[in-house]
């Protein structure tokens, strides 16, 4: 358990609102179990010094039901290495699988909204999947990849895995239509071979 404390000062735009002052608490709780679990409770409390509207604690963290998703600083299930992982918290400069659709993004740019993200990543060979939501607690952006493993697929299981695939995801903003993206990829095996180097074809981009 852990306990931080610091001083926030938030400035208004020019022409608009006050300058206002808080106190910021943050109670932590860790507990961690090998590098299959692990979880991270505990969300920061501004406490008014002067300005800014309310009571003593900021309304602007608490006034929607995605602010209290950041009391969940980080869960992990599962590791890289396990068959199906879970992560649950804070996106920062998150990409999904191979960042076709989504690349860099984080979900907590706007000081007002604190919601916790998720993603998924499960593997059965030949296939590998990665799916994400910005917001476990509201239907915000959300998406999912499928990569098939092509060499092993068509000669069976290889020395590295992952080495030629072919790819298909697809993001929904909440709001408006579906971004469809199908793609082929192949991996560099010499001289690293965990580098992919060359992108093959794009068969479809909207």
């Amino acid at each position: 358990m852990r306990l931080e404390a610091s001083t926030l000062a938030l400035l208004p735009r020019r022409g608009s609102g006050e300058d206002a002052g808080y106190l910021q608490v943050a109670p932590l709780l860790v507990v961690e179990r090998d590098e299959d679990f692990g979880v991270n409770v505990g969300a920061p409390l501004r406490l008014r010094l002067w300005g800014g509207n309310g009571g003593w604690v900021r309304r602007e963290d608490w006034d929607s039901l995605s602010d209290f998703g950041q009391v969940v600083r980080a869960l992990k299930l599962g590791s890289d290495h396990a068959p199906l992982g879970v992560w649950v918290g804070a996106l920062e400069r998150y990409s999904l699988l191979s960042a076709h659709l989504v690349r860099r993004y984080s979900n907590r740019m706007n000081p007002d909204y604190h919601p916790a993200g998720a993603f998924l990543t499960g593997w059965a060979a030949p296939f590998y999947v990665e799916a994400f939501t910005s917001d476990v607690l509201g239907a915000r952006l959300m998406g999912a990849e499928v990569e098939v493993d092509v060499e092993h697929a068509l000669f069976g299981r290889p020395r590295q895995r992952q080495r030629y695939t072919v790819s298909l995801s697809a993001v929904w903003p909440g709001a408006g239509r579906c971004a469809l993206r199908p793609c082929c990829w192949v991996w560099c095996s010499w001289p690293l071979d965990a580098l992919r180097c060359t992108r093959l074809h794009s068969l479809l981009e909207r």
